[in-house]
């Protein structure tokens, strides 16, 4: 939550673009999404056929906020101090971030509700990683299978439209970067 604060008041106040930190955050996203997605699979026993509507959601969300971040974002280019090439500015896309942290809120509270933190280990046996000093927070509501798998339905489509949402917006901004790159050669 503190990155994605810290990245809301970037996002009002405009940062100069800077290509690899918009790549490593796009991967840092698909890496968290990826394992949560993966403890979802293989702890909460959703079925395996679920990856393709997963998959769809994803393509959605990337490319409804891909079209989105065209009107919203807005770049401009100023020289640099040293007298070289001009450095791009960007600014906009709060919309995204902000159903991006109301989706990860909402991801959270189900997650205490109804999961619980003890289902988040790398494999299904939960002994090989405990170690009797973990701190295991239990749900909060007590639910049969069924809700359960519900739950990490609903959380994992929370996530992955969050997560796309943010990987279009920055799909956007890589694009406009190296388009003026090609502008500028020619």
């Amino acid at each position: 939550m503190i990155i994605v604060i810290f990245r809301i008041r970037k996002v009002i106040q405009g940062t100069k673009l800077n290509v690899k930190k918009t790549i490593i955050f796009s991967a840092y996203l698909v890496a968290i999404t990826s394992f949560l997605l993966y403890n979802s699979f293989l702890i909460g026993g959703l079925p395996v056929a679920y990856l393709i509507p997963y998959f769809a959601i994803a393509l959605g969300a990337v490319y409804c906020s891909y079209g989105y971040s065209k009107g919203t974002l807005s770049f401009r280019k100023l020289p640099n101090d040293e007298g070289g090439n001009s450095s791009i500015y960007m600014k906009g896309g709060l919309s995204i971030y902000l159903i991006y942290i109301v989706a990860l809120s909402i991801r959270v509270v189900i997650n205490f509700l109804l999961i619980g933190s003890g289902r988040f280990y790398f494999t299904n046996q939960e002994s090989v990683l405990a170690n009797g000093t973990d701190i295991v927070i239990m749900p909060l509501l007590r639910i049969g299978p069924a809700t359960t798998i519900l739950a990490f339905v609903a959380t994992d489509v929370l996530l992955i439209v969050g997560a796309g949402l943010l990987l279009g917006r920055n799909a956007r901004v890589l694009k406009y970067y190296y388009k003026d790159k090609q502008i500028g050669v020619k």
